[in-house]
């Protein structure tokens, strides 16, 4: 290994396995700091990691085959009127083509850890989507009334 600098390891991991290691990165620091709080209280900062980190992986990505799913998917978190010890939050699902205008980037309003984690699972793992039509027969029963399912890939 000897005269192999960091950048040709580097192209020697694949982009999936170079964000989970960030991804495993983050998550240690963030338990180092709880850790070495005193009091049992972590003060969380406001931090752009989970952005960069998606727009790293996700937005700028250039490996990418030509055809390639170019749609991205963003959790919005809105916080509902409620409990101020116990906040109530409202999750949507945004969707957005890679190269367009109104990408919520740097939205604080988006969960940006969660989007990493769903962009994450749908661009990179094989599933299979199944979306169903049906009406309720009985207050317990639903009748399929048409069914399609399709691959990821």
């Amino acid at each position: 290994m000897a005269g192999l600098g960091a950048k040709d390891i580097l192209r020697n991991v694949t982009a999936l396995e170079q964000l989970i290691e960030e991804i495993n990165f983050q998550r240690a620091k963030e338990m180092r700091q709880c850790l070495m709080s005193k009091d049992g209280f972590v003060m969380v900062q406001g931090t752009t990691y989970w952005t960069d980190l998606f727009v790293r992986h996700f937005l700028f990505q250039t490996d990418r085959s030509t055809d390639a799913d170019d749609l991205l998917f963003f959790i919005r978190k809105k916080q509902l009127k409620g409990s101020r010890y116990i906040p109530k939050y409202q999750t949507e699902v945004e969707v957005y083509r890679r190269d367009s205008r109104k990408l919520p980037i740097g939205d604080p309003d988006i969960d940006w850890e969660e989007t990493v984690y769903l962009n994450l699972i749908i661009h990179q793992f094989d599933y299979t989507l199944t979306l169903a039509v049906c009406t309720r027969t009985s207050p317990k029963d639903l009748q399929v009334l048409r069914r399609h399912s399709q691959a990821s890939r």
